[in-house]
């Protein structure tokens, strides 16, 4: 009985034995598997789980005007986090209680939109909660993290006082709204950077982002650094030197702005292009706000806007028809009355009663219609393709290739168009039936002011990495000779004549020579309406050397002033008078017609005065070395001195004399001087060669 009881515990044991073998070896099998065979692929998992990579953007590159100053920059903002595990291991509870209020209190002075006892409070909770990655604040300036790092608790850091900080950058224009739609911003839906330079120019301004590791905490909390190991380093961005002068820019903005708010018109543009180079110096874009009652920058009109461009587009035609030998300059062209039936539609000039026998310069400068219809039908009726080949060989029908997007396309009907009709040429002559952006007219009048020669308009002089330019651009040719030398000159002359004799004499009397010529066209919204306008100025200055070709378009004037000489011309001189008055290079100086007359000096002491006028160039006519004061008076080509002697006893007269050297003089003879006013010495109260006494008060009075 025994034996079998032994013989079954036996048993018993080797099975218990036989089935921890075979665990044991089933579990070093799976070690087997899972260490060699699927390893691989249970580590990649791991650290999928545990890591992952994370782009690093780069610094945005910064955009400059000409001149360096700073119209976008990428600047940091930070999202603030906190670890409340960190501060319960690291501080004791009692410090960390002490501390909170103290901590709430800095942040309400900082951030007044919350209460100290709010903030207190869900700090408290996130500590109780032993939160590893809550939320203080988002978006907030590198100013104001310096403060908030001198905080109670914050200061102690990340690895004491949970301190977490996540870094990014914002886009800021310094100059705010200026020339805000041609710099461009961030498409906040589309996620990118779309319109204006900082669109055009993305793949430059953007650099190459880095790639950094970073772990995953449990319970899917957001990201948290395990150690800052970079893999692969940002490359900033490289920095864009514009064409854009601020000065100028202002001034087009804020002529545009008053002229818009003072018409209520619906949108307007102003453009500034150099004319050797294509250089766009201002850029000016404003559309109504009706909601505010204001302007803002809302589109880029100026590139993105092609609408029938009307009279500024008879340049074209005439000479289109110069070109062709169809007339000449000085041809009589019978206006009559002012109006010309043509296949059952009557066009009419703007002067009451018409123009009658006028040449064909003054068929420009007047801006005759019927001028200009007569031309193009005795010129191109019989073949009007003639006509369009004519406008496509000056290149009025491409785009011009800007780097900016949205470029609008120029649309030049040809006699093959399915909408060609007996009208279109004559509409077209006067600038219908055809569309225009404002940067492609501007493009064409500048090519006209640079003697025929069109060149691209550019945005952009350079890129510059470090402060070194890396890349300049250079002007750009689109067409060498839009029309015949003989054609372009004298063009010219009848764009000089439009501001002296015609439609634009509201320059007549700058003291620089003007060319350009107006347009008024009706707006064409299902059927013209004579009450919808849009007028136009664009010109070039000076006149007989030009450097500077500007357009200004202002869009359906509302209150009955819609002729370009009333509400486009205005905003044309502004930038132009601008121009004058800060670039002596267009000032003229005619040496030969200039007699310099020697100024007059005020009083003051000999060496002084003599020194000052020998130093600009003068003659001095008689050294008076004697002298101690003195006043200059100037003839012709030299300067006489006489001297203003100084008795210790007497009042001397300091009438006319400067605030300074009155006083100068009154407390040298020891007077207490009292002075009232501004300007220049008009009275005193101590008459001049009375006795006077030293300590005595002396009240002179000034005036400009």
């Amino acid at each position: 009985m025994a034996k079998t009881i032994n013989k079954d515990i036996r048993l018993r044991i080797y099975l218990l034995f036989a089935i921890i073998f075979i665990a044991a070896i089933a579990i070093a099998a799976r070690i087997i598997q899972i260490q060699f065979i699927q390893g691989n692929e249970w580590r990649a998992k791991s650290e999928q789980q545990s890591y992952k990579y994370f782009e690093v953007k780069a610094v945005r590159g910064n955009i400059y005007s000409d001149d360096y100053s700073l119209l976008a920059t990428s600047v940091p903002i930070y999202d603030v986090h906190w670890d409340a595990r960190v501060v319960r291991k690291n501080l004791k509870n009692n410090q960390f209680l002490a501390e909170i209020d103290s901590l709430a209190i800095e942040y309400s002075k900082l951030f007044p939109e919350e209460s100290a006892k709010a903030f207190a409070a869900r700090m408290k909770r996130a500590y109780e909660n032993e939160r590893g990655y809550y939320l203080v604040r988002k978006r907030i300036s590198y100013s104001q993290l310096k403060q908030l790092k001198k905080f109670p608790i914050f200061k102690y850091g990340q690895y004491k006082g949970g301190l977490i900080l996540d870094k990014s950058d914002t886009r800021k224009r310094p100059y705010k709204l200026l020339a805000k739609r041609t710099i461009g911003n961030y498409n906040s839906v589309k996620k990118a950077y779309i319109v204006g330079l900082e669109g055009a120019y993305d793949d430059t301004l953007k650099g190459d982002d880095g790639v950094r590791i970073k772990q995953k905490t449990s319970g899917g909390w957001r990201p948290m650094y395990l150690f800052d190991e970079t893999i692969k380093e940002p490359v900033d961005g490289i920095d864009v030197v514009t064409t854009l002068d601020i000065n100028l820019q202002d001034v087009a903005e804020n002529s545009l702005y008053r002229e818009l708010v003072k018409n209520q018109a619906d949108w307007g543009c102003a453009i500034l292009m150099e004319v050797k180079t294509g250089k766009i110096k201002a850029i000016a874009n404003l559309k109504a706000d009706t909601a505010t009652n204001t302007y803002y920058e809302g589109f880029n009109y100026a590139i993105g806007t092609a609408m029938e461009p009307g009279s500024t587009f008879k340049l074209a035609s005439m000479m289109a028809a110069l070109d062709a030998k169809k007339v000449k300059p000085d041809e009589i062209i019978h206006t009559g009355d002012g109006s010309y039936t043509y296949y059952g539609k009557t066009i009419h000039d703007s002067h009451r009663g018409g123009y009658g026998d006028i040449t064909a310069a003054q068929v420009l400068e007047k801006s005759s219609n019927v001028g200009m219809f007569l031309i193009t039908l005795n010129a191109f009726e019989s073949e009007p393709a003639r006509f369009t080949n004519s406008i496509h060989a000056m290149g009025l029908h491409n785009p011009l290739g800007l780097e900016i997007k949205g470029e609008a396309k120029p649309y030049i009907k040809t006699p093959k168009d399915k909408t060609w009709s007996k009208l279109s040429l004559p509409w077209m002559s006067i600038g219908y039936e055809l569309s225009m952006t404002p940067m492609q007219v501007l493009t064409f009048y500048n090519a006209v002011a640079n003697d025929g020669v069109m060149v691209k308009p550019i945005f952009v002089n350079e890129f510059r990495k470090t402060g070194v330019a890396i890349k300049t651009f250079e002007p750009q040719v689109l067409n060498p000779k839009i029309s015949s030398r003989s054609t372009i000159e004298a063009v010219q002359k009848m764009l000089e004549g439009v501001v002296q004799n015609g439609t634009a004499q509201k320059l007549k009397n700058s003291p620089y020579p003007i060319a350009g010529k107006t347009g008024t066209a009706q707006i064409y919204n299902k059927r013209y309406n004579k009450r919808n306008y849009q007028a136009s100025f664009v010109g070039y200055f000076p006149a007989d050397n030009p450097k500077y070709s500007c357009i200004v378009v202002v869009n359906n004037p509302n209150r009955g002033l819609y002729y370009a000489s009333l509400v486009a011309v205005p905003v044309f001189k502004d930038i132009a008078d601008k121009i004058y008055a800060t670039d002596l290079s267009i000032q003229i100086h005619n040496e030969e017609d200039t007699i310099l007359q020697t100024p007059n000096s005020k009083v003051g002491t000999y060496s002084d005065i003599s020194g000052l006028y020998k130093s600009l160039g003068f003659k001095i006519a008689s050294e008076m070395n004697d002298a101690s004061y003195i006043s200059g008076y100037g003839s012709q080509d030299s300067v006489n001195f006489y001297k203003r002697n100084l008795q210790y006893d007497l009042m001397p007269s300091v009438k006319y004399m400067s605030a300074k050297d009155a006083i100068y003089i009154l407390e040298e003879m020891g007077l207490k001087v009292e002075i009232s006013g501004v300007g220049k010495v008009v009275e005193q109260s101590i008459a001049a060669g009375s006795r006077i006494r030293k300590g005595q008060i002396a009240k002179i009075k000034l005036r400009f």
